[in-house]
């Protein structure tokens, strides 16, 4: 089969692999997408580096069809939860496996998506809906943080909502925020991006502040100090992006203004089942689909901030 192999930082190179053996089911990958986090392997961050090393088989927003394993789930189109919980300990029996102290991810401990064909546990499939098209249960990992994120902020109808980043987890947030009533605004930096997030119909926040909850994409010190400049006392800022250094927190604000920080940290096996019976409602403008043969350009067009469309899915051969 065939992988691209991230053999060095900054270098995807195509490589002919064995097909994964072993336990659980094998599933043929028709598509994955491209997350913040395999960006930051690839460009090799200081954070990322002291995790991780080449060579590596990215990809852990995976969607495809199993061929091989439990006869009940052959054929059968499917997304991948890629975060492995022991099942065991606390958190996982409290239905915290985003918190279990032995997890670990597909695309990080175990070859990804990046690959033609990956082999992971049965309990790691969710079947997609009827009809759905095969790429767009790639989507179902991306939206799964994102709800988890807005579930954390409590109550939302009504409620002044603004998203600091109009990335890919930033734009879900903002999607998301509005299905469940609130009004949103969107704070993006990239002139592309902001022409792209008002055609797809979100509102830009200028100068406003004052929003009762506020939701940091971006992990960043600026965007940090932005989201708790713009929050209203009493209000909520839900960190959803993740830092490269710790950047320094405005006490003084936070304690005056008794404003709350609550983390986000991908999703529990419950807010993945939601995120795949979302699916169908995804305006599928939110993504823009591309062949595996330009993710060298892919990965370029992202890091350089040259896209207008913050989220990629990349397609294995035939897929639709």
């Amino acid at each position: 089969m065939r992988a691209w192999v991230l053999e060095d930082f900054g270098r995807l190179e195509v490589r002919c692999l064995e097909v994964p053996r072993g336990g659980g089911v094998l599933l043929r990958v028709a598509a994955c997408g491209v997350c913040g986090s395999d960006l930051s392997v690839y460009r090799g961050s200081p954070a990322m580096r002291a995790r991780w090393q080449p060579p590596l088989v990215l990809g852990h927003e995976v969607a495809g069809v199993v061929v091989e394993g439990s006869p009940d789930w052959l054929g059968r189109a499917v997304a991948v939860n890629p975060l492995v919980a022991c099942g065991s300990c606390t958190h996982c029996r409290g239905g915290l496996e985003n918190l279990c102290p032995e997890r670990t991810n597909l695309g990080f401990h175990y070859p990804g998506g990046f690959a033609e064909e990956i082999r992971v546990p049965l309990r790691q499939l969710y079947p997609l809906p009827p009809g759905l098209p095969l790429w767009k249960g790639a989507l179902a990992e991306p939206l799964a943080v994102a709800l988890r994120a807005v579930e954390l902020a409590g109550p939302l109808l009504g409620r002044r909502a603004l998203v600091v980043g109009g990335g890919a987890i930033g734009s879900l947030v903002a999607w998301a925020l509005g299905l469940g009533g609130a009004r949103v605004w969107v704070s993006e930096t990239n002139p592309l991006r902001q022409s792209w997030l008002a055609e797809q119909g979100f509102a830009l926040d200028s100068a406003e502040e004052g929003f009762e909850l506020v939701f940091e994409t971006v992990g960043s010190a600026a965007s940090l100090e932005l989201a708790v400049q713009k929050v209203a006392p009493g209000g909520r800022v839900v960190l959803v992006g993740l830092a490269e250094t710790a950047p320094p927190l405005p006490l003084q604000r936070l304690v005056l203004q008794e404003i709350e920080l609550k983390g986000s940290y991908v999703f529990s096996h419950a807010d993945f089942l939601r995120a795949v019976a979302l699916l169908p409602q995804l305006p599928e403008g939110l993504v823009q689909v591309r062949p595996f043969a330009e993710v060298q350009e892919v990965f370029a067009a992202l890091l350089q901030g040259r896209l207008g469309v913050p989220k990629v899915v990349l397609l294995h051969g035939g897929t639709v």
